[in-house]
C-alpha cells in the first residue's frame, strides 16, 4: 500500500487543483475554496485511523479530544454561578477545567486504546460505506451545528469524501506490482464496500448510512450550483 507521504503529497496535488480551479472560475472565493482543499486532505488521512499509534489516528483522536473537553467545559460552565475567571465572551471555573481535562484524557487515551483493539488496519475503516459516513456524517453535523452556508457544508462533506476515495484507489494501485507483472497479496483489501470478515460492523454502518441519508434534506443549494458550474463549464 502507499505510505503516508504518498497519500499526503497525492491528496495536496488533488486539493490544490480542486481549490485553485473552483476559485478561478469564480464559483466560490479563495478561502472557501482552500478549505475544500483541506477537507480533502483530511479525507485522505481518514482510512489510516486504523493503524496502531499510526499519525492518522494520533490526530484524529487528539481533535476529538480537545473538542468534547471544550465542549464538556461549555456545558459545565453553563451549570456554574461562581466562575473562576473571565474571558472574553466566556467565564471559566475550576469545575469547567476539570471536566474538560477529565473529557480529554479518557478519549485521548482510554477511547484510543479501544478503538486499536477493536479494529484492525484495512478493516471497516478502509471502506466506502464507512467513507460515506464520514461524508454525511460531518454534512449532517455542519448544517444542525454551525452556522456556515448549507452549500458549503455539502462541498465540505463531497470534498472529505473524496478524499478518502482517494486514498482507497491509491492503496489499491499500490496493490500492482507493475515491474515484476503481479498483483499482491493485498490487491482487493483496500477499495471494498464493506468488511466482509465483519458483517455486524458492516450492517451497522450501512444502517447508518441509510439513516442519515433519509435524515439530511434535499441538497437544493447544491444542485443548483452544480448547474451553475456545467453552464459555466459547457
Amino acid at each position: 500500500m502507499a505510505n503516508f507521504s504518498t497519500h499526503v503529497a497525492v491528496a495536496g496535488m488533488a486539493a490544490t487543483g480542486m481549490a485553485s480551479g473552483i476559485a478561478v472560475t469564480g464559483m466560490l472565493s479563495w478561502p472557501d475554496s482552500l478549505v475544500l482543499g483541506v477537507f480533502l486532505v483530511a479525507g485522505t488521512l481518514l482510512p489510516d485511523i486504523d493503524v496502531d499509534g499510526g499519525r492518522p489516528q494520533r490526530w484524529l483522536f487528539s481533535l476529538l479530544a480537545l473538542a468534547a473537553a471544550i465542549v464538556a467545559s461549555s456545558l459545565t460552565v453553563q451549570m456554574q454561578t461562581t466562575p473562576l475567571f473571565t474571558l472574553p465572551g466566556q467565564t471559566v471555573s475550576c469545575e469547567a477545567i476539570a471536566v474538560g481535562f477529565l473529557v480529554w484524557l479518557l478519549i485521548r487515551y482510554p477511547a484510543a486504546f479501544l478503538f486499536q483493539k477493536l479494529t484492525r488496519h484495512r478493516g471497516l475503516c478502509h471502506s466506502l460505506v464507512v467513507g460515506g459516513l464520514w461524508g454525511l456524517g460531518w454534512i449532517w453535523l455542519g448544517l444542525h451545528c454551525l452556522a456556515a452556508e448549507p452549500l458549503l457544508i455539502w462541498l465540505q462533506g463531497i470534498a472529505l469524501f473524496i478524499g478518502f476515495l482517494i486514498h482507497l484507489v491509491l492503496d489499491e494501485l499500490y496493490s500492482v506490482d507493475i515491474n515484476n507483472a503481479r498483483i499482491k497479496r493485498s490487491f482487493g483489501s483496500a477499495l471494498k464496500i464493506w468488511e466482509p470478515a465483519f458483517p455486524s460492523g458492516s450492517l451497522l454502518a450501512t444502517a447508518a448510512l441509510v439513516t442519515l441519508v433519509w435524515l439530511l434534506p434535499y441538497p437544493g443549494e447544491l444542485v443548483h450550483w452544480l448547474r451553475g458550474g456545467m453552464l459555466l463549464l459547457g
